[in-house]
């Protein structure tokens, strides 16, 4: 079902619309119900383009009975599109002046429209804002670990900022003239990762206006795997993320080798010290040099920053950033076939002020892997 893409005609200048689009593998009620069912402000016109990307998924009956065709519209893709393409079904398919991407695995918080509706009579230039994206407080270690590697950064940073150039799309706003002709692109990961980036960026490229932060529209995410042990969502984040550095290298920049890059390339030295000493002995220095290096620098980093104390918290923090780092190895190397990608890394500020403190931390840890392994084969041959 295709609808025409025309702006909806406003009903008075006073007049807001929106168009919410939910792109939904899982079609699961205890989500979309409460997105479909949030509060609508006066003089606001509110549609909910809700995308099956899963063929074979049956709809739930208490959401069924909720489409309408005219305030809730359910689209389903032929076969799983993945989430840019869903998505791209939603833009193709709005008619309002504003348009708000929602993950479908997120509560929103019940004033969530009577914020961006605000915000955009406050600052009707702006080309849109976002809030946060907040999870339950972690109660496993591997979830402690989560938080404190920064790896979920950008869910929350609208608490903490005024405007960024991108935000994810689980809870974002923007104005339908700025997006225009750009669409997701499908080359990301159908489940995600780097689209977004990409997305937004183009915005910015265009308009050369940031979004705007709000600290008081928040949605709720619960956590993946219920907080049980899993790194393969991180390592695929990467495989995303990686694409966007061709497409932005004026937001990519060098630095020290990571945890897996010196352990890819300095294996291989190692064996070949190993056959001159004819011992395996620089093998075993180099892996244990570099996991200990990593692991006592990650526990003063966080020690320092965030007041974690206990040592598993830095060896969960090591394990889920290195997950990351195999990924975008792997990209580069095997997808990519881009050596020049090894070091690189991508800006995500895309403001050039958090360089100098990622290099200060990955050149102490590069550092220590160097004196840990040295160290380690002076003791062990004496």
């Amino acid at each position: 079902m295709l609808l025409p893409s025309k702006s909806i005609t406003q009903l008075g200048n006073s007049m807001t619309t929106i168009d919410i689009i939910v792109p939904s593998f899982r079609l699961q009620s205890e989500y979309l119900i409460p997105i479909v069912q949030m509060e609508v402000p006066s003089e606001t016109k509110v549609r909910f383009l809700i995308i099956a990307d899963n063929p074979k998924a049956e709809i739930p009956t208490d959401f069924e009975k909720l489409i309408d065709n005219e305030t809730v519209i359910l689209f389903r893709n032929k076969e799983n599109g993945g989430s840019s393409l869903s998505r791209n079904v939603g833009l193709n398919n709005c008619k309002a002046d504003w348009i708000l991407f929602l993950d479908d695995d997120v509560k929103p918080a019940k004033d969530l429209l009577f914020t961006y509706v605000k915000a955009i009579k406050d600052k009707p230039t702006e080309v849109g804002f976002f809030g946060e994206t907040l999870f339950p407080p972690p109660q496993t270690f591997f979830a402690k670990g989560v938080i404190a590697c920064d790896i979920l950064t950008f869910f929350f940073l609208a608490g903490y900022y005024d405007q960024l150039k991108w935000a994810p799309t689980a809870n974002v706003i923007i104005k339908r003239s700025a997006v225009g002709d750009i669409r997701f692109q499908e080359i990301f990961p159908k489940n995600g990762g780097g689209e977004d980036i990409d997305f937004f960026l183009k915005i910015f490229r265009n308009t050369k206006q940031e979004l705007q932060c709000l600290k008081n529209a928040p949605v709720y995410h619960d956590w993946w795997y219920n907080q049980k042990r899993n790194y393969t969502r991180f390592c695929r984040w990467s495989f995303g993320d990686t694409l966007i550095h061709d497409i932005f290298p004026e937001y990519t920049y060098y630095n020290f080798p990571n945890i897996i890059e010196c352990l890819v390339f300095g294996l291989p030295l190692s064996l070949v010290a190993c056959f001159y000493v004819q011992s395996i002995l620089p093998l075993l220095c180099v892996i244990g040099g570099v996991i200990i290096g990593e692991s006592l620098v990650e526990f003063i980093r966080l020690l320092i920053y965030k007041g974690l104390y206990k040592s598993q918290f830095a060896f969960e923090a090591v394990l889920i950033r290195a997950s990351n780092d195999i990924g975008r190895l792997y990209m580069q190397l095997v997808n990519l076939k881009r050596p020049k990608g090894i070091c690189e890394r991508f800006d995500h500020f895309c403001d050039g002020k958090h360089i100098t403190y990622q290099r200060l931390w990955a050149g102490l840890k590069f550092t220590t892997y160097l004196l840990i392994s040295a160290g380690l084969f002076y003791l062990i041959r004496k």
